[in-house]
């Protein structure tokens, strides 16, 4: 007879490749993230949180990794193990993590139906509220000026860094929870439980292209406050 084993049921949670493609991280219902190399070799075992890592991302220059965590925290890690900062703050699991572009910042999103953005000492510099469930993904625009929101309440969010909401996309019947922005910052795709993806446009443009295109009538109430337009 076959015993079972307790980690018959263990699952992997999120996987990401290193900016190099060299690596893959992944985290998991064991309370440990990992990184490994292509041919299936682990390197390293990132070991401290106390409860399943459901988020991990790798810093664009590949020198950091993040990791998110039932138990309420975001940990920095340099790539041979150690623990650089825990952010600690979320009320609920933290369930996304994302590097700012430039790897100044982080980002986190939050069962507590929140995201939030920190420096990398472990400083709250901003609380983005306004989601009725939870915040299941988050991600930063290419310019790092803006922030994607996607929730269980159905839909995603854009705000810029001072917290200021910009637009709000709704359609889906399920919960988003995916968010990707396109590299030249003018598109958002959301992933659902209803078993659909969108693609949005028109948005986290800078001002310059709403003028430069005369389009300026297209900006939200909240982009005119934003970028102090009449």
């Amino acid at each position: 007879m076959i015993k079972s084993s307790p980690f018959l049921f263990i699952r992997i949670m999120y996987l990401a490749f290193s900016p190099g493609g060299k690596y893959i991280l992944s985290g998991s219902t064991d309370s440990t993230a990992k990184l490994w190399q292509l041919d299936g070799n682990l390197i390293r075992e990132f070991k401290g949180h106390a409860g399943y890592v459901f988020a991990v991302a790798f810093s664009l220059d590949g020198t950091k990794i993040l990791t998110g965590s039932q138990d309420k925290t975001a940990r920095l890690w340099n790539l041979d193990g150690k623990l650089l900062k825990e952010f600690i703050g979320h009320s609920n699991s933290v369930s996304s993590v994302a590097f700012s572009p430039d790897g100044t910042k982080i980002l986190t999103g939050s069962r507590d139906k929140t995201a939030r953005l920190w420096n990398l000492d472990g400083v709250l510099l901003k609380e983005f509220k306004g989601h009725t469930f939870y915040v299941s993904s988050v991600a930063f625009s290419r310019d790092g000026a803006r922030i994607v929101t996607g929730s269980w309440d159905n839909t995603a969010r854009v705000w810029n860094l001072n917290g200021v909401l910009l637009q709000e996309f709704k359609g889906h019947s399920g919960a988003v929870r995916s968010v990707a922005v396109s590299r030249d910052g003018s598109k958002v795709v959301t992933g659902s439980e209803d078993k659909t993806a969108k693609l949005w446009s028109d948005i986290v443009i800078p001002l310059e292209v709403f003028l430069k295109n005369n389009t300026i009538d297209t900006l939200t109430e909240q982009q005119k406050i934003e970028f102090q337009v009449k």
